[in-house]
């Protein structure tokens, strides 16, 4: 005798899943019988296209199983975001036997890489275009970042520096140049259109805590040459960092990552910068006092890096790329990368 199958509904309107983050549902279903479980959200997001997988744990969240996609009917690869979205959950030809009314069902999404993000920075919504790059291919150590098409403060879509850019001396590149660990509160906004040398606005009063709280650059004179009076290595460091200037799930590239980055040009200089499909520009950078020094010459990047009362950045110009320690009251580009899913 066959066991009744039972068709569970729920609605949940009401559920938002934000992009590049996770969902959770208490599917209700009782241990005594099998079947299928719909469940319904909106996706709430800034990228193009989402990536979705599917989670069930039985002991209210402490551990958790993926769901194999087969198990899964509705969209899980290229989603846009969107209202009622809607999958369902063939409970009974996995985990037969082991969904009660404790389990939980967690929906994740995973912004596609190569399509384009939107999100908020400096008070105001910008969208970006992501590149997908691998390094050391063919080798053990492979593995593959997303990357956004241009650093932090460059000129937003429909500029788009694969197909528009003129040269890494194209001042629609170059984006705003922060100094190390803090967050974009201001100081790092550059006008590359009207003479931007000089700051207009700094201060020579150090940061006794890590949000300064202004918006003023600023200005250092003395060792260790860093805007915080005492220094703390931790601001810039993941995703969750304290100051992370990057979008929710992005982060400051570490010094390994810009290296191997560097070593996949053609050339290791600006030419080569420029060639590879992240397109570096020469914005040059700030010194501790505040003036922009070498504009359209050198690109200076900073990792989220330290050594020492220094901070790693990648640093190219004409005939030369390489890593660099430089004094954390500089003011230097940030490009903002997460890892490829």
């Amino acid at each position: 005798m066959k066991k009744p199958i039972l068709f569970f509904v729920f609605l949940f309107s009401a559920n938002f899943l934000i992009a590049q983050g996770s969902l959770t549902f208490n599917p209700a279903i009782p241990n005594v019988f099998f079947g299928n479980v719909d469940f319904t959200f909106d996706l709430d997001g800034g990228g193009a296209r989402y990536d979705l997988s599917v989670e069930v744990s039985f002991d209210n969240g402490g551990n958790w199983d993926d769901i194999p996609p087969a198990y899964i009917s509705g969209q899980l690869i290229n989603v846009e975001p969107g209202q009622g979205i809607s999958l369902q959950w063939n409970a009974m030809s996995n985990f037969p036997g082991q969904v009660t009314s404790e389990a939980l069902l967690r929906v994740t999404a995973q912004h596609v890489c190569g399509t384009d993000f939107t999100f908020n920075y400096s008070g105001e919504e910008v969208t970006y275009g992501t590149v997908s790059v691998t390094y050391n291919e063919g080798t053990v150590d492979e593995y593959s970042l997303c990357w956004l098409d241009r650093n932090l403060g460059a000129e937003p879509m429909p500029f788009v520096p694969e197909e528009d850019a003129t040269g890494n001396t194209d001042i629609r590149l170059y984006g705003d140049l922060f100094q190390w660990g803090r967050l974009d509160d201001g100081h790092q906004v550059v006008d590359w259109t009207s003479s931007p040398t000089d700051v207009t606005s700094t201060t020579s009063v150090l940061s006794t805590t890590n949000v300064p709280g202004h918006s003023e650059f600023i200005a250092t004179s003395d060792s260790p040459n860093d805007w915080r009076s005492t220094q703390n290595d931790d601001l810039w460091q993941g995703t969750d960092g304290i100051n992370n200037p990057c979008p929710t799930g992005w982060r400051v590239p570490d010094e390994t990552e810009l290296d191997d980055e560097r070593l996949s040009w053609g050339s290791t200089n600006s030419s080569g910068a420029f060639d590879s499909p992240l397109k570096w520009p020469t914005t040059g950078f700030r010194l501790t006092n505040g003036p922009i020094f070498n504009e359209d010459a050198t690109g200076r990047v900073w990792s989220s890096s330290v050594d020492g009362y220094r901070a790693i950045s990648l640093y190219f110009f004409s005939i030369e790329a390489d890593l660099n320690e430089d004094l954390r009251s500089y003011g230097s580009s940030v490009r903002c990368v997460r890892d490829a899913w």
